[in-house]
């Protein structure tokens, strides 16, 4: 079954929306992006397992950037209530300027309505920038596991 429009734009608006929730830290808006039993997978961090401790994680361990600029989304579909989402990000940093990354997001259909349950990211060109290494060390000092 081919997806609807309905179906990418909502698809679009949960990856949207996600960049929202972090940036306005509105830790209750999380449940209207992820699945209970999300995990989240950012690289050289310790996967990160459902909902209620990415909640957890991103509010008193990780560190973010000034904001999520979220762009390019491709969808491939894996099933009818499965697709596989890859999107370019830009992250701007305080000193570095602008951080890139690529997002890859397996988004289910719910009885809510689209949700992500499985977010991945990985540094554009596979580099580490010095942001991004700077800030998994001041992750791992407030408590990140790292991987």
């Amino acid at each position: 079954m081919a997806l609807t429009a309905d179906d990418r734009l909502d698809i679009h608006e949960v990856l949207v929306r996600y960049g929202f929730v972090v940036d306005d830290r509105d830790w209750a808006g999380f449940s209207r992006v992820f699945t209970p039993d999300a995990e989240v997978d950012f690289g050289g961090l310790a996967p990160i397992r459902g909902v209620e401790e990415i909640v957890r994680q991103y509010r008193d361990v990780l560190t973010h950037p000034l904001q999520h600029v979220i762009v390019n989304h491709v969808i491939d579909s894996v099933g009818d209530d499965e697709v596989v989402v890859r999107s370019k990000a830009l992250f701007p940093v305080s000193d570095d300027g602008v951080f890139e990354g690529l997002y890859r997001d397996v988004v289910v259909r719910t009885a809510e309505g689209w949700r992500i349950r499985h977010k991945s990211m990985t540094s554009f060109g596979g580099k580490d920038s010095p942001w991004l290494a700077g800030n998994r060390k001041r992750m791992a000092e407030r408590g990140a596991s790292l991987a």
